[in-house]
């Protein structure tokens, strides 16, 4: 659970679901994230083993992120969040 703390690390794992990413996709899928706490969470998940961080040798330079094994292991249970997290800020009347 430490590894999945803070308030960042949930919505950046649910948006690498759907695949390979460049860094500039992933801050425009989440406006509210600074670049600079992006760079920090994506370099500490990495380091935890949830982020795959691929560099291409090209000009311009490109650098993609995927989720690990591991951390896809955690699709169902991220789902289930979602679907909890709707279900309580929309709770039916």
């Amino acid at each position: 659970m430490k590894i999945l703390g803070g308030k960042w690390k949930l919505p950046i794992l649910f948006r690498l679901m759907s695949g390979q990413m460049r860094f500039s996709t992933l801050a425009s899928l989440i406006p509210n994230l600074s670049r600079k706490v992006l760079s920090e969470q994506l370099k500490q998940m990495e380091k935890d083993g949830l982020v795959h961080r691929e560099e291409f040798d090209q000009s311009p330079p490109k650098v993609e992120y995927s989720l690990t094994k591991q951390a896809r292991k955690l699709k169902p249970i991220l789902e289930d969040l979602c679907q909890w997290n709707k279900s309580t800020t929309n709770p039916k009347k």
